[in-house]
């Protein structure tokens, strides 16, 4: 018999997203955005704050999110880390260049990457970057343009694995990734079915990854990418 899920929390979640990307916002214009009852909205965000994930500015009725929100992110970039590390180790070394893990976070529509580790190549000439780099996406710069197209044609892990649409369609880019004379090529990593959580990549300078290393390269990623997603 299957497990029905509970309204109620589902409700406080939806808020709590709902809060992340209006903040900071009201009570009234929390249950109008929600098509909710303003008596329901003001318990969740109650409930909410007394469990200290959000709070009232210090000047007015708005809420925002807290630090607590952070600390969780944080514990899921450790996580994710940790899961990864070897996928990293085998992308470095049977492709030769430098592997690296780029953990992604949705602030209302924007999305930023932020590289949570890397294994570096053992070639004397390589491509490397510091570790909390963040690279906003936007879609005036053509990098981060392409990765936004892979994930809008297969938004959630269920579309990009599960589904039978687009199964000639690869699930990984190439860019230049801002250094001249290189290329990176990766994959998107998704929450199991859903969203998307992060990125594992490769990257080296254009004399070592020519145009027919791209498709086996990619193939190699996405496979990491998967099994990094559960699927």
């Amino acid at each position: 018999m299957a497990v029905k899920t509970l309204q109620t929390v589902e409700n406080a979640l939806a808020v709590l997203e709902v809060v992340a990307e209006l903040q900071p916002i009201g009570v009234s214009a929390l249950a109008r955005h929600m098509n909710m009852d303003k008596n329901t909205a003001q318990r969740i965000l109650i409930t909410l704050g007394a469990s200290g994930y959000i709070q009232k500015q210090a000047h007015g009725a708005a809420w925002e999110l807290t630090p607590r929100v952070l600390t969780l992110s944080n514990r899921v970039a450790v996580n994710l880390r940790n899961s990864a590390r070897h996928q990293l180790q085998e992308l470095s070394e049977v492709i030769g260049e430098t592997a690296l893990l780029w953990q992604l976070t949705y602030v209302g529509d924007k999305i930023h990457a932020t590289l949570l580790d890397k294994i570096e190549s053992k070639h004397n000439v390589k491509i490397t970057m510091e570790v909390g780099k963040i690279v906003q996406f936007r879609p005036d710069i053509a990098t981060t343009e392409i990765v936004q197209k892979l994930i809008k044609q297969f938004p959630t892990g269920e579309a990009a694995w599960l589904g039978s649409a687009n199964d000639d369609q690869p699930r990984y880019f190439q860019i230049n990734p801002g250094h001249p004379g290189s290329i990176a090529i990766g994959s998107v990593i998704y929450d199991g079915p859903a969203q998307p959580i992060a990125m594992i990549s490769v990257v080296g300078p254009r004399d070592r990854i020519s145009p027919d290393c791209y498709q086996p390269m990619g193939e190699k990623t996405a496979a990491a990418a998967r099994t990094l997603s559960g699927i």
